[in-house]
């Protein structure tokens, strides 16, 4: 493979990612229904996205969401991995279990991983701001333009979709920001 320098460049291989220089944040944000991804490195977002899990609770759906993180990690050099964690009376059994499996996944991949509560999300806002997910999803805009097209689609949505996306990318931008 070629670098665009010329130089020969080699393929981040998954299971050393840890021990690679120059590699990228994923961020998180799941319940057991939806799954936001995002990808930052150096302060730039890389790729995002959000799948939805339609089918009812069961173990092979979290085969299922863990088997949808596989590209995200042979694609882009994981460095960390940092999860959005929900207030503890949103946490269902199920959704403990799923955040245990995810953080087992990438355990067994040597990729630490780290966990930021939801309402420190709110801390990219501007000071003065009230803190709404709306000020969130504004704000993150504000820093990634290419959100702008998912922003305005939440505000149109009756039921909100792109929630869990902004939160995998502020994750992953505060991670970003403290390291």
């Amino acid at each position: 493979m070629r670098a665009k320098s010329g130089e020969t460049g080699r393929r981040c291989i998954p299971s050393l990612s840890t021990r690679v220089a120059g590699m990228a944040t994923l961020g998180i944000s799941t319940n057991t229904r939806l799954l936001g991804l995002a990808i930052i490195k150096q302060g730039s977002l890389l790729d995002y996205s959000i799948h939805l899990h339609k089918s009812s609770w069961s173990p092979s759906k979290v085969t299922e969401i863990i088997t949808s993180l596989e590209p995200c990690v042979r694609q882009y050099c994981i460095k960390s991995v940092v999860l959005s964690i929900p207030y503890a009376y949103h946490q269902t059994e199920a959704f403990k279990h799923l955040i245990s499996c995810i953080q087992t996944y990438f355990e067994a991949k040597q990729i630490p991983v780290y966990e930021v509560q939801v309402e420190a999300l709110h801390s990219l806002c501007p000071p003065e701001q009230k803190k709404t997910k709306k000020a969130l999803m504004k704000s993150l805009c504000d820093l990634f333009p290419q959100l702008s097209y998912c922003y305005l689609k939440e505000m149109r949505n009756k039921n909100k979709y792109y929630i869990k996306l902004f939160e995998a990318v502020a994750v992953a931008s505060l991670h970003e920001q403290m390291n």
